[in-house]
């Protein structure tokens, strides 16, 4: 059975308002089914969405350069 999150779930989890899952949401950077007015994630998606941020995060840092004093 799949297991789904709601938009408040999420928002805990990642520390962030409600409003900035829906732009995620919105921007198709996470994907989510909509039910009536609300968002719902499966816990898949949401797995994607953390992986996809992480290798982000990994790419922008080696990307960094150093100043030399």
């Amino acid at each position: 059975m799949v297991e789904f999150f709601s938009v408040n779930e999420v928002s805990k989890l990642l520390k962030m308002s409600h409003s900035s899952v829906l732009y995620y949401i919105k921007r198709k950077k996470l994907k989510a089914y909509q039910v009536g007015k609300i968002y719902i994630i499966s816990k898949g998606d949401f797995g994607e969405f953390l992986k996809e941020q992480k290798s982000k995060k990994k790419h922008l840092k080696g990307n960094q350069t150093t100043l030399e004093f």
